[in-house]
């Protein structure tokens, strides 16, 4: 498998509230990653739910394997890229023009036990 293509990295220092720290560290445990990985997954997830542009594709398999989390982890990052999908679809559908319906397909049917 080819590797991605390599992101410029910068090293940024900021100030946050000691519990936001330990949320970090105790998210970054579980989900075996070091809490600056923990940090940039949240902030690209984050802004792309608000409308950002990802750095990786987390529907792409190779990018997390989920195999070795617990299940419960499992399903919350599956809900958390499913509402993601949503909310980027919902976005796109609220941009399209409106449907035209002047002229609606015949809505009436009949179940076949109707007489």
């Amino acid at each position: 498998m080819a590797k991605p293509p390599a992101v410029e990295q910068v090293q940024v220092n900021f100030r946050m509230p000691s519990e936001l720290r330990d949320k970090i560290k105790e998210s970054a445990e579980k989900n075996n990653r070091s809490m600056n990985a923990e940090i940039v997954v949240a902030l690209e997830m984050f802004l792309g739910v608000t409308g950002g542009k990802s750095l990786r594709d987390y529907n792409d398999r190779a990018t997390f394997d989920l195999s070795g989390l617990p299940e419960e982890e499992q399903l919350r990052r599956i809900v958390q890229s499913s509402a993601q999908t949503m909310y980027e679809e919902l976005k796109k559908s609220l941009r399209a023009p409106p449907a035209d319906i002047s002229n609606p397909p015949d809505s009436s049917f009949h179940f076949d036990d109707e007489k």
